[in-house]
């Protein structure tokens, strides 16, 4: 498995997930929040060509998640997959070109196994993702208020976890937003902070993570080092535990399976 996040936050959302097996290759595509002409680069970057996607999946219909996709389809021809309660809100229905998913209930893409897991945000019904490509898993969870209790058995099963760290509380508390978002952001329907975010995975994640990837940055209410310190904090598995990582709020990063399975790691974690 190949994942590519081609960009992580308020400011636009999108990430390419690719898998071999033997009936070919699969290229899923998770959000399309980035300009599309950024977005149409780096997908041939990843050598995913214009109408080279097996699927895009849409997780909600906030602007940061969707503000390509009227442009991308163009483009792309693929089936496009979202809960009924994203369909409406978008204002489309049941097609050739839509399809719906069900929390809770997988359905197979090419070589991927994908499971949409219900989240607790603000939005008309938000899912996260479970990505199985019948050897190596990832959990994607960028926008959730709370740490539901859905979410837990994706993050301790996956190798690569993507899990929101969106604000620090003290830099929320002293910015400027206005008292009524800041206490939509910190409601159980809004974002995790990044204490939040280290305890629920200090909590939960399985022996078998590998990397961790700390999404959502706010721009405002947080610093990428303060994030990855907070949770490797809270984690308190020092070395041997997975690697932390904040997500680029523009550039693309890249996850390698093949390789990041064969980092040595002390047989502490492995075996607590």
């Amino acid at each position: 498995m190949r994942v590519t996040s081609f960009g992580s936050g308020s400011s636009g959302n999108a990430l390419l997930i690719q898998a071999e097996g033997a009936a070919g290759s699969t290229s899923v595509l998770i959000d399309a929040g980035i300009p599309v002409r950024r977005l149409r680069a780096g997908l041939a970057a990843a050598g995913v060509p214009d109408d080279g996607l097996d699927a895009i999946l849409v997780s909600h219909e906030h602007h940061d998640h969707i503000s390509a996709l009227p442009r991308l389809v163009r483009y792309q021809r693929c089936p496009i997959f979202a809960t009924s309660g994203t369909m409406r809100a978008l204002d489309v229905a049941a097609t050739d070109r839509w399809e719906r998913l069900v929390p809770e209930y997988s359905c197979r893409i090419g070589t991927l196994t994908i499971t949409p897991i219900a989240v607790p945000h603000d939005a008309a019904e938000p899912v996260g993702f479970l990505v199985d490509d019948g050897t190596v898993r990832t959990a994607i969870f960028t926008d959730l208020g709370s740490t539901a209790s859905l979410v837990r058995d994706p993050i301790a099963q996956a190798h690569l976890v993507i899990l929101e760290a969106n604000y620090d509380v003290e830099l929320l508390e002293r910015g400027p937003y206005p008292a009524r978002l800041k206490r939509r952001i910190r409601s159980g329907h809004g974002h995790l902070s990044n204490a939040e975010c280290g305890d629920f995975l200090a909590e939960t994640l399985g022996s078998t993570t590998v990397d961790i990837w700390l999404a959502h940055l706010s721009e405002n209410n947080n610093r990428p080092k303060l994030a990855e310190e907070t949770v490797v904090q809270r984690l308190g598995s020092g070395p041997s535990g997975p690697r932390v990582q904040p997500m680029p709020r523009h550039r693309p990063v890249v996850w390698e399976a093949a390789s990041a399975l064969q980092r040595p790691r002390q047989l502490g974690f492995l075996f607590p």
